[in-house]
């Protein structure tokens, strides 16, 4: 990987190369070398997010969720309306299960494919901020820190490795961001950005409701203003693309209202949307400073580059050049986050959009630094000391962790040579002041780090905090003969019986209507969390696990027990 333009005195040796020969030369040379770093990144972006999908099994509150509904608008068929274990979840518009569903019928259900489309958005999303940073004239080496920062960031990351919709939201909120900036600074082709910026917007609607609107247009009416852009052709086409954007999402209001009736388009649009935004409805209320404390830490482990990073940033939008991209960053990753703060609903995984913009920012303050253009300074250098840091202790830690829990010696060697080795080389790399090629040694040695954290570290808490071997042993007693259903389940455990069991289990939403189900014939079993059935003393616990904080149990009536014994 080449990062800045060498050319050889050789080549001209002996020619008689005018200025203008010279010049196309230098031009082509500086194409090859954006391209030849593009696929550099492109092919660390896929091993970054496709390798080992497969080796975490689905935990979390959000995961078998998600799933679960997928899986079964694959086997269904019906796009209208997303079903959790077959009842109605209207919480988020359809287009990530339709996604999520086509996956799963083109290559089977099992996790890797639920966590592909996830996966897929990230690596786009990290090609698309590669080409933007190109465009606001970054040079190669900047355009590839950029997207190295925003795939390496470990909340970008981890959520790319997860089946969940907002990577797939983030994805279609930084194409219309940038198909935007394309269309007022670029000078020809502007009616094919209009069209992407409308399909990008129309997409993120789709996929998270008027929070995919609101978002990227707020941030760009803002950018607008503060570039004193008030040109009515340009405001027209801004509102006009956003009532195109819209036509979709109405359709399948207008579908799910003929399909449903009405309250189920009261729920969705308005309590989903607005509800969740004034606090009106409960879930996941925090603070106005939430995000001031999730942040830092998510976007971690660029955070400490963040103060020279915005210092560098806000100084070059002072200068108020008219292709200044600056302005542009700043609204992005400013605007949206005080939107996000304003709103009463807040989740750390809500600020993903604007990680693309943070990653520009970053970027864009290594390359100055690497290009010579700002002097290194304590800014710069305790950062990357602490980057360096990171790659040599992480491996040691992981091979600790592997080593406590007694891993083949395999996987102890697998997980701590190569990041080791790859720690120290850049570590020797940072000391010689040989910054260039420290930052290309950080690439394989993230690469190493990161998949080792999810292949050989995460595994090992899989029996903790999975559903997997619940429904195993569920589904050996379905084989049994048993017959199953669920008492006052999560969402995430009704998505997790419908994934692995590959069809919808009943449910029941009382303990009577649970013993009544035991009681209709023999060989019935329920499954339920432990806190549901304390003080009942007429049920058999067939057996428990512990799932996160919770422990989950099967259990059937005490007579048939007895009988049984």
């Amino acid at each position: 990987m080449k990062f800045g333009l060498r050319v050889d005195v050789d080549t001209f040796r002996g020619t008689r190369l005018g200025v203008p020969n010279i010049c196309r030369l230098m031009e082509r040379y500086h194409r090859n070398d954006s391209i030849l770093t593009f696929l550099v990144l492109l092919v660390f972006a896929s091993l970054l997010f496709l390798v080992g999908l497969e080796k975490r099994h689905l935990w979390d509150a959000d995961e078998p969720r998600v799933a679960g509904i997928a899986a079964e608008m694959a086997r269904s068929g019906d796009l209208i309306v997303p079903r959790l274990n077959g009842r109605p979840f209207l919480e988020k518009p359809p287009l990530y299960f339709w996604a999520a569903s086509t996956a799963f019928r083109l290559f089977g259900e099992n996790t890797y494919v639920a966590r592909l489309i996830s996966a897929l958005s990230a690596i786009c999303c990290v090609v698309i901020v590669f080409f933007l940073a190109r465009s606001m004239n970054f040079s190669s080496k900047g355009a590839f820190m950029s997207g190295f920062v925003l795939a390496t960031s470990v909340g970008y990351w981890g959520l790319g490795r997860t089946c969940l919709i907002d990577m797939t939201l983030c994805l279609f909120i930084t194409a219309a961001m940038a198909s935007f900036y394309q269309v007022v600074r670029s000078t020809q082709g502007r009616a094919f950005w209009y069209m992407i910026f409308v399909f990008s917007l129309g997409c993120s609607v789709l996929t998270k409701g008027l929070v995919g609107l609101a978002i990227p247009v707020s941030a760009i009416v803002i950018w607008l203003i503060l570039e004193k852009d008030f040109s009515w052709r340009r405001w027209f086409a801004l509102l006009t693309c956003i009532i195109l954007c819209s036509t979709p999402y109405l359709v399948w209001l207008w579908l799910l209202y003929v399909d449903m009736g009405k309250y189920a388009v009261y729920e969705t649009f308005w309590v989903n949307n607005f509800g969740r935004f004034t606090g009106k409805y409960p879930q996941h209320l925090a603070p106005f400073y939430y995000y001031l404390t999730k942040f830092p830490a998510k976007f971690l482990p660029w955070t400490f580059f963040l103060p020279l990073a915005g210092f560098l940033v806000i100084r070059q939008a002072r200068k108020r050049e008219k292709t200044n991209p600056s302005i542009f960053i700043i609204t992005w990753f400013v605007v949206p986050f005080i939107l996000l703060s304003v709103a009463a609903a807040k989740r750390g995984l809500y600020l993903l959009p604007i990680y693309p913009a943070t990653a520009l920012a970053v970027g864009y303050a290594v390359d100055m630094v690497l290009s010579n253009k700002e002097k290194m300074t304590a800014w710069f250098n305790i950062p990357s000391s602490i980057l360096a840091g990171i790659a040599v202790i992480t491996p040691l830690v992981f091979l600790g962790i592997c080593f406590y829990f007694h891993q083949p010696f395999v996987i102890l060697a697998l997980v701590s040579i190569p990041g080791t080795v790859l720690g120290l080389w850049a570590y020797h790399l940072l000391t010689k002041k040989d910054l260039n090629r420290f930052f290309q040694i950080l690439v394989p040695a993230f690469l190493v780090i990161f998949l080792s954290f999810d292949m050989a570290i995460v595994p090992v808490f899989n029996q903790k905090e999975s559903f997997e071997p619940l429904f195993e042993y569920a589904d050996k007693l379905k084989s049994e003969g048993a017959q199953l259903c669920l008492l006052l389940p999560t969402e995430s455990l009704e998505g997790a019986a419908s994934f692995y069991f590959g069809e919808c289990i009943p449910r029941f939403n009382s303990l009577d209507a649970a013993h009544e189900f035991l009681n209709s014939g023999e060989n019935k079993m329920v499954i339920t969390r432990e806190e549901n059935i304390e003080k009942d003393h007429d049920i058999y616990i067939i057996n428990s696990f512990n799932i996160g904080s919770n422990t989950v149990v099967v259990f059937t009536d005490k007579t048939f027990a007895k009988e049984e014994q």
